[in-house]
């Protein structure tokens, strides 16, 4: 056999082994206990055991149980944001500026933008429960349906939107009247109303959606995604 083929695939193999071995250091019980949160599962897991699931709690193991836990979101390692519950895999978490944007009717609110972790190989993530907000000049006059909502009362810009996209029929388009305008997708709960400062909320839903890849791993209990040292998927068993 070829040597760089034989040395290639020993490569391979010895990254999956100290992965392998990494992950055995700290083995992956079924579940962690996270204070007032309960038992928290894949893909969710703690901070003291983040090999063993996709997003991480601070403060599960911190006493009373009732103290707070947070998590951070994307690439930034400042903003911490409350987390209040989980529900299967979707994960509600709470932006306390943006409640005191929402709190004190300041047009903040409707650029106040969450970033979500990065899509990879193991799962992407989705604003479950969000409105689009358009945000456009106060000389744009857009064509728009009975549907649609404007809000004047923002001294940089008016805003219009629709309907809570839960509702949004599926190959929905947005009207062209509004393509000059800036978007940004923000919580919601309810329906809309010519106020949006009754329906925007600071208590974001975010689902964790698996990819394939990741659903058929884990259909056997034994098995665990992983990203291997590329950052490519990986099934590791045994952990």
């Amino acid at each position: 056999m070829d040597r760089v083929l034989v040395l290639k695939s020993l490569i391979v193999f010895l990254s999956q082994l100290i992965l392998i071995v990494s992950a055995q250091n700290g083995r992956c019980p079924p579940y962690s206990d996270c204070g007032v949160l309960g038992r928290i599962r894949f893909p969710f897991t703690t901070t003291e055991q983040q090999h063993c699931g996709i997003l991480a709690i601070h403060g599960c193991q911190q006493l009373p149980p009732s103290s707070p836990k947070t998590i951070k979101l994307g690439t930034s390692t400042s903003t911490s944001y409350s987390v209040l519950r989980i529900e299967s895999r979707t994960i509600f978490i709470s932006d306390d500026e943006q409640e005191r944007y929402l709190r004190n009717r300041n047009c903040k609110a409707f650029s106040k933008n969450v970033t979500l972790p990065h899509t990879s190989p193991l799962a992407s993530f989705v604003n479950k429960y969000n409105i689009t907000i358009f945000r456009c000049n106060h000389s744009l006059k857009p064509s728009l349906s009975k549907d649609f909502h404007k809000y004047s009362n923002c001294s940089e810009y008016d805003i219009f939107y629709g309907p809570p996209n839960i509702l949004t029929p599926p190959g929905f388009q947005w009207p062209s009247s509004l393509a000059s305008c800036s978007t940004i997708q923000l919580a919601v709960e309810g329906n809309s109303t010519d106020d949006p400062f009754q329906f925007v909320i600071s208590t974001i839903g975010i689902e964790v959606q698996l990819s394939n890849e990741c659903e058929s791993c884990l259909d056997d209990e034994k098995e665990r995604c992983l990203l291997d040292t590329e950052g490519k998927f990986y099934c590791a068993t045994g952990i």
